[in-house]
């Protein structure tokens, strides 16, 4: 039989193995890159005037992280001649990763005269302008970014909103809309958009809603005892006192019927505890 101090051991040689797997390969890719700068920049010693070379360069630095070097060989590719459009994008993509908004606004807008329909470059533009706090401008841009993006993830949906309310911390509608859209487009049980869904409908003080979106998570979701908790903490917040009572009811029935590994499980010990205490709380109080 293996002793609980040399499960943790061999747990703990799991996890530091893992750990320099992940570090290895983090190096082997910084390391690779720093070769292909190397080889990179003995070409632009026997080529000087390419400005090519010193775009890809750049790109290179960009991918190593190194944005004042990319930047560098960027602005040296454009005074040698390369008035490639993407390289106008790569610019304002570095100054904004360095938080220099202003010229990377002054970059974007430059590419979207070129290329007014690109879905990725109206994007950053969006992006660019929320940190401006231009966002009128950022949402309209934003707008068309997820009206026209093929790809689109939760995230972009998630910014969206971001975007909506920073606008307007109030309009909870046009973000609950975005969501709703986000989740016809990518599929009903994306759970980062459902979750924001419950968090908008409590903020504006949609209660029958927001009830109805945790029945949603409890019938959805398998760890429905978590979810009967949460319900009846809300239901508690909203002075619905014996309907919160009766969804800690069935929490600990939900407990009960779960197989014995589960129940000894150190967060399910603290989950009784909780709603223990949540319930002695709604007690003392008038029902």
């Amino acid at each position: 039989m293996v002793s609980n101090s040399g499960t943790i051991t061999v747990l703990n040689r799991t996890l530091f193995i893992i750990a320099f797997l992940l570090l290895s390969v983090q190096v082997f890719a910084h390391g690779d890159l720093t070769k292909r700068i190397n080889e990179k920049t003995k070409e632009i010693l026997k080529s000087p005037n390419n400005f090519k070379l010193y775009y890809e360069r750049g790109f290179l630095y960009q991918q190593h992280v190194e944005f004042n070097k990319a930047l560098e060989d960027y602005i040296k590719s454009t005074s040698l001649g390369n008035t490639d459009k993407v390289l106008l994008y790569r610019i304002a993509e570095v100054n904004y990763l360095t938080e220099d908004y202003s010229d990377a606004l002054e970059s974007i807008t430059k590419y979207l005269e070129v290329d007014s329909i690109d879905v990725k470059a109206k994007k950053l533009e969006a992006q660019i302008l929320f940190k401006l706090k231009v966002y009128k401008e950022s949402l309209e841009a934003y707008h068309y970014v997820c009206n026209n993006m093929i790809d689109i993830r939760p995230e972009d949906i998630l910014e969206h909103c971001d975007i909506i309310l920073a606008e307007n911390d109030k309009n909870y509608t046009d973000a609950l809309n975005i969501i709703e859209f986000g989740l016809e487009k990518l599929g009903s049980n994306i759970f980062s958009l459902q979750v924001r869904k419950l968090e908008y409908l409590k903020d504006s003080d949609q209660i029958k809603k927001a009830i109805e979106q945790y029945n949603y998570f409890i019938l959805e979701y398998n760890r429905r005892e978590f979810w009967y908790y949460k319900k009846a903490k809300y239901l508690t917040e909203v002075n619905k006192k014996k309907e919160a009572i009766i969804s800690l009811k069935l929490a600990t029935i939900t407990i009960e019927q779960l197989d014995t590994k589960f129940k000894n499980m150190s967060s399910i010990t603290k989950l009784k505890n909780q709603i223990k205490s949540l319930e002695i709380s709604i007690n003392n109080q008038k029902l």
